[in-house]
Formats: C-alpha cells, sequence, structure tokens
C-alpha cells in the first residue's frame, strides 16, 4: 500500500502555499502604492508650484502696471507741461507731487519696492529712493519694457529692475522722451514667499536666475542651491516640469517652472525618502514578520506532530482492534492514513445527526402549523360580546331586521374564521369575511361608510388565510373610531407584473412620516409591546411565503385623510398553469 506524506509536511505545504501569494501580493500592493504617491505628489507638487508661479506672476504684473497709471497722473502732467514751459517754480512744485504719488503707488503693492521717474530733459530722477541720483549711462545700458535682475553689493540687495520709456519707442529718439520710469523691487520679496510656501510642505524651494544665482526659502542653503541650480541649468531646463535627480548623495523629486518675465525658474524639490520611507519600512517589517511565522508554522507543524499525530493513529488502531474484539492489543504501529477510520465514524455520526435533524425540522414545520391555526383561530371577544349586546339591544326595541342582518353578517364572519383546513383560500372569500366584518361596524358606528373596488380576475387570486380583515381592523380601531364624524374605508386592489396589490385607506388622522417610518420598522423587529400585533402578524407572514419584497408598506393616503397600507404578494399560477 503506498505510504501517505505525514500531515506535518502537508502542513508545511500549505503554510508556504498561503504565504506566498500573500508576500506576491503585499509587494505588488506596495509597489503600486509607491506608484500613486508618486502621481499624487507630482500633481500636488506641480499645482502648488504654479499657484505660487501664478502670485510671483501677479505681483509683478501689478508692478509693471503701475507705470501705466503713473503715465495717466495729473501730477506727472502737470510736470511734463511746466518743463516745456519752463516754470521752474512749479517745475519744483510738481516733482514733490509727484514723488507723493509715487510713495503712493509703491505703497499700493503687496512687496517692497521703488519707483522713479526719469526727465532726461532736466535731467533729473524724482524716486521714492533717495540712494541714487539721475545716471544716463544707466538709461543707456537699460532695455525697454524687460525686467533685469541685478546682484547687488550682496544677496539682500539684489533686485529686479524694468524700465518703461513713454512713448514707448521713444528710446532712441531723444527729442520725443517725455519721461523714463523705473520700477524695482529687491528678492527678499520672493524669498519671503518662498519661506511661506514651505511652512506646511516638505523639502525645499529656490529661485533660479538665468545666470546661475540662486535664492531660497532659507539664507544658509543659497550657495548649495547654486550648484545644484548650475548643474540643473546645464542639463538644460525648458518651461515647467519635474523629475527625478541626484542631490547631495540622495535621491530627489524634483518640480520646476519658468518664470519669462524674469528670466528665471521656480524649483522645488523633496527628497524622495521623505514620503517613501513608511512604505518602505512597513514593507521590510511585512517581510521580516513573513520569515518569522514561516519559521514559526515549520516548528508548530513538527511540535503538532510530534505531540497530536502520533498519539492519534496508534490510539486510533487500538480503538480498531478493540472494535473486532481484540482488546489484549497493545500499541506499537501507525496507521498509513489515520483519519480513514475516523472519517468512516464522522459519517456514521453525520448520518444519525442527519436523521436528527430531520426530525426535528419536521416537528418545528408541526409546531409552526399548530401556532399559525392558533393565531388565525384568536377571536377578539370584546368584538363578540359588543355584537351580542348590540343584539340584544335591537330586541329590546324591536329591531328585527337589524337583529336579522347582524346575525347573519356575525355568523359569516364566525363560520369562516373558524374554517382553518383551507389556508390559501381566493382573495373573494377574504373580501366576503371583510365585507362581513364591515357590515358589522356598519351596523355598530352608523358613521363608517366604506367602499370595495378589487377587478374580478384578481379576486380569483389565492391568497393567505386572514391578511386583511386585520388590516381593516386596524384602519377602523386607530383611524375611524378615534376621530369624530364621518369615517371612509376604501379598499382597492390592482396588478403589477408578477404581484397583487392591495390598498386599505382611512379617513382618519392619519399618521406623520416619522411615525410612519417609526411604524415600519416595528414592523421587521420582534414583536415588542409598542407593536401591533395583527399588522406584524400579517407582514411577517406574507414575507416568510413570499419573500422579502412582499409584505406591508405603510404611507400617506392620497384620496383620503388619513394612513394608506398596502399588502403587496406574489401572484399564483392560474388554472392552466400559467402565470396571470
Amino acid at each position: 500500500m503506498k505510504r501517505h506524506k505525514p500531515i506535518y509536511l502537508k502542513m508545511i505545504g500549505v503554510i508556504l502555499i498561503l504565504l506566498i501569494p500573500a508576500i506576491l501580493l503585499y509587494t505588488y500592493f506596495s509597489r503600486a502604492s509607491i506608484q500613486v504617491i508618486n502621481t499624487q505628489m507630482t500633481d500636488y507638487n506641480d499645482s502648488q508650484l504654479m499657484f505660487l508661479k501664478n502670485q510671483i506672476e501677479a505681483n509683478i504684473e501689478r508692478l509693471s502696471l503701475s507705470s501705466s497709471v503713473l503715465v495717466q497722473d495729473s501730477s506727472i502732467l502737470n510736470l511734463q507741461l511746466s518743463i516745456l514751459t519752463k516754470d521752474y517754480y512749479r517745475m519744483l512744485d510738481f516733482q514733490t507731487h509727484v514723488k507723493e504719488k509715487l510713495n503712493l503707488q509703491s505703497l499700493s503693492s503687496n512687496w517692497s519696492n521703488h519707483l522713479s521717474v526719469y526727465l532726461p530733459t532736466i535731467q533729473t530722477r524724482v524716486s521714492t529712493d533717495l540712494s541714487e541720483s539721475y545716471d544716463q549711462k544707466i538709461l543707456d545700458e537699460a532695455s525697454n519694457g524687460k525686467w533685469r535682475f541685478h546682484p547687488g553689493d550682496s544677496r539682500s540687495t539684489a533686485y529686479y529692475q524694468l524700465f518703461l520709456w513713454d512713448p514707448f519707442l521713444s528710446k532712441f529718439d531723444s527729442q520725443s522722451i517725455n519721461a523714463i520710469f523705473e520700477i524695482r523691487f529687491g528678492l527678499d520679496n520672493i524669498r519671503k514667499m518662498l519661506q511661506h510656501y514651505k511652512l506646511e510642505s516638505p523639502g525645499f524651494c529656490f529661485l533660479l536666475t538665468a545666470d546661475g544665482r540662486a535664492f531660497s526659502n532659507t539664507d544658509s542653503n543659497d550657495e548649495e542651491h547654486e550648484r545644484f541650480g548650475a548643474d540643473l541649468l546645464n542639463q538644460g531646463l525648458s518651461g515647467s516640469g519635474h523629475k527625478n535627480v541626484q542631490f547631495n548623495g540622495q535621491k530627489i523629486f524634483l518640480s520646476y517652472a519658468y518664470l519669462p518675465e524674469l528670466d528665471a525658474f521656480l524649483i522645488d524639490y523633496v527628497p524622495t525618502h521623505m514620503f517613501h520611507e513608511p512604505i518602505i519600512k512597513s514593507r521590510n517589517l511585512f517581510y521580516y514578520s513573513m520569515g518569522l511565522l514561516i519559521l514559526l508554522g515549520f516548528a508548530a507543524s513538527y511540535v503538532l506532530y510530534l505531540n497530536v499525530q502520533k498519539p492519534v493513529a496508534m490510539i486510533m488502531k487500538g480503538l480498531k482492534h478493540f472494535e473486532m474484539g481484540n482488546y489484549s492489543f497493545r500499541i506499537d504501529q501507525r496507521f498509513n492514513n489515520e483519519f480513514d477510520y475516523m472519517m468512516q465514524r464522522f459519517n456514521d455520526m453525520g448520518t444519525r445527526i442527519q436523521h436528527l435533524i430531520q426530525n426535528v425540522y419536521e416537528e418545528q414545520n408541526r409546531s409552526r402549523l399548530a401556532t399559525l391555526k392558533q393565531l388565525q383561530s384568536q377571536i377578539n371577544p370584546h368584538f363578540l360580546y359588543n355584537c351580542l349586546f348590540f343584539i340584544a339591544g335591537c330586541a329590546k326595541v324591536g329591531l328585527t331586521e337589524t337583529i336579522k342582518d347582524m346575525a347573519y353578517h356575525l355568523g359569516g364572519y364566525y363560520r369562516y374564521i373558524t374554517r382553518v383546513e383551507n389556508q390559501m383560500p381566493l382573495l373573494k372569500e377574504e373580501v366576503e369575511l371583510v365585507t362581513h366584518y364591515l357590515k358589522i361596524y356598519s351596523y355598530r358606528l352608523e358613521r363608517l361608510e366604506y367602499q370595495i373596488n378589487i377587478p374580478q380576475e384578481m379576486l380569483n387570486e389565492p391568497v393567505m388565510r386572514l391578511v386583511v380583515q386585520p388590516v381593516v381592523e386596524n384602519a377602523i380601531v386607530h383611524g375611524i373610531e378615534p376621530k369624530t364624524g364621518h369615517g371612509t374605508v376604501l379598499i382597492t386592489g390592482y396588478r403589477e407584473v408578477g404581484w397583487n396589490i392591495l390598498l386599505i385607506e382611512d379617513s382618519g388622522e392619519g399618521m406623520t412620516k416619522q411615525e410612519i417610518q417609526e411604524s415600519t420598522l416595528r414592523l421587521d423587529q420582534p414583536m415588542n409591546n409598542k407593536t401591533g400585533c395583527g399588522l406584524w402578524n400579517v407582514h411577517q407572514r406574507l414575507m416568510h411565503r413570499y419573500g422579502q419584497d412582499a409584505g406591508i408598506i405603510m404611507k400617506s393616503s392620497e384620496r383620503l385623510s388619513g394612513l394608506c397600507v398596502m399588502l403587496r404578494w406574489k401572484r399564483e399560477q392560474d388554472s392552466e398553469g400559467e402565470n396571470v
């Protein structure tokens, strides 16, 4: 006979089969997570950097437009007019006004800046910065309408400068020059924006000028960033983008955006380990844990083999000899397949359990049927007493016709509810019961009116016994009786695809949406003191027979002032075997 492999070897194989796919899946998910993080970091850095770029460009544009504002200013026009008329006294006065306007215009910007007006006709410079004077050489070297970077004496004094001629094309025609406007802002403005930009973001950010000068969010890193910026310029930067590069011996994720007005680049970089490190640590910890689990699984399998498998095998062989009557047998060998005998005994036990379960299930069905018949046979004694008292009262006053009708309907009512052999009557039988019930109540409650409108073909549909009368009783007791005046009960039936629908509406006070929701929830919960027995019993019986979509649905009545209760159950097959 072929020997079977020990269980501990099989368990080791199962452990490997379970753990190896888990390790491979985790590796895949880890790589996918890193890719997702890279994508998110790319999108985030690009959006943040473009926002910073737009802010810088907006401030630069506002400064550039200040010259257009000054050209239209009356003080500038009056000053130019006084120069033409050689009115030197008014010329000095208007220079003072121009200086005031320059100061106001300068202060209106978010950035600290200096504004100047050059007047070549009188070789004069009016400026918010008094440290410099009129210098024709500066004007000759300047470009019209183009920002130029000036390193200054130190990093703190580096600035960008813009000259604008008025008229714009008069730079090379000295006779037609009215004025020259100078706009200047220091790099400290951009440095402050970079500092604010990196307050809640990891990594570093700096401005790289076309000639390789760097201005970062921290002064101490400027020289280091200049060396890094020189390498980037040598590699070639154009427009906006991002890439992975090496910096100071570590991998970084770099994003950049070009500022055409300043001929400079905004550089933002984050070391990749700052957002990859947690995932890498988690991945390594998972690998170490999986390795340890594999070793522990091997050890546990071997211990299980020594302490469980061998004793069980010996006991099983001994039990088999005992079954055959060999009580002198002593355990000294093992079975080849130690679970064969246990399987046989398990099957025998399963057969017995199945037999017991089948008996219990049949007993439960009988008990459920008895309970259902008990519920159907429960008669409200107060209803019978009230009917008998009503008959007695009519007898006293000699209303024989009323007594005859009352007795007829009362007999029909109790004849139906006490007949329990047919559990699936036709709907018309249920409607006849309801008619008896309503007729009896109309004698006792003279203000009660009712209408029944059900299609003839629907009346021939089978339905569970005693599912309509409890709903009608609920409409009268809780809807009609508490309200004064005439009351109306409408019973309407119609068909949908595969379903029968019966609506019972009353003209009572009705219920709020909150009350309807609470009552609907109680229908699906175990019955308690707050749950009405009639509606709950009907809903549970319909739902258990026809499925979750069957049962009771409550809503406000659209035709009357009270509540509308909808009974919904599946259509049965007709007499010819087809679905109706």
